[in-house]
């Protein structure tokens, strides 16, 4: 019989019986997983419906050993390094092409708007938010007669990068210079897909709120956040803070 598997929102894929009682086993599956099968009027968890197949086979848990858990450990950390973790310059490489792909169309639009002579404007107005916003969109104005397409272009450009970002991280696990690099933002120790809430929101999205929220009104504490983040990659498993947070990890990519 195939079975459909499903761990909260994400698709873990379609699996016989023997597939599903040695993911059991190992500890790839989990009794609170959903499945559906032919047949079945609904989708139920693995729990109560193998219990509905086998009412005799249904025993009370026992406490597992700390030596089998010890050993169930190892495994699980064997199983992430024969993930064929992404190295650290491919990392590396990715964030670079990222943050290029960002920070130029940022920069060209930042320096088209910030001339010396709107600088010492806004500076003038800095207490007074209304003028500031008019003098924003008089400036805006401006640029848009004398630029051209120059402005709109990088504007669209920079959009463009961080949905594609968002898009690929929720489907692939990858950004666009991951995507260059042939790796992959996967689930830890698992290696399955990571989804939005772990690729994008929890990995990307808020650690970098807490950076800037720890370095705007905490001082050098955003800095020290960033600092601790970037070391982490010299860990075993190369988790750096943010896969850490997550529980995520980087591996190659299978073609």
């Amino acid at each position: 019989m195939k079975y459909h598997l499903a761990r909260g929102e994400e698709q873990l894929g379609t699996f016989n019986d023997l597939d599903v009682s040695a993911g059991l086993r190992e500890g790839r599956f989990k009794s609170t997983d959903l499945c559906w099968a032919e047949g079945m009027p609904e989708w139920q968890t693995l729990g109560v419906h193998l219990q509905e197949l086998n009412p005799e086979a249904s025993v009370p848990p026992t406490a597992e050993p700390p030596a089998i858990s010890a050993l169930r450990a190892e495994v699980r950390l064997d199983r992430v390094f024969r993930l064929e973790l992404a190295s650290r310059g491919q990392r590396f490489a990715a964030k670079l092409i990222d943050f290029i792909l960002l920070i130029v169309p940022l920069w060209v639009i930042l320096s088209m708007f910030f001339d010396p002579a709107f600088v010492a404007e806004t500076q003038k107005l800095q207490n007074d938010p209304t003028a500031m916003m008019s003098a924003m969109q008089r400036r805006s104005e401006v640029i848009q007669k004398a630029g051209g397409m120059m402005l709109p272009l990088m504007s669209l450009m920079f959009d463009a990068t961080l949905i594609a970002n968002m898009v690929l991280l929720t489907m692939r696990g990858q950004t666009l210079g991951k995507l260059c690099l042939g790796i992959q933002v996967v689930r830890f120790p698992e290696g399955a897909r990571a989804g939005f809430i772990k690729a994008v929101l929890l990995r990307s999205l808020v650690f970098a709120i807490l950076i800037f929220a720890g370095t705007i009104s905490l001082g050098g504490l955003g800095v020290v956040l960033l600092l601790t983040d970037v070391l982490s990659i010299f860990r075993k498993d190369r988790r750096c803070l943010h896969d850490l947070v997550s529980e995520t990890l980087v591996t190659k990519r299978s073609r």
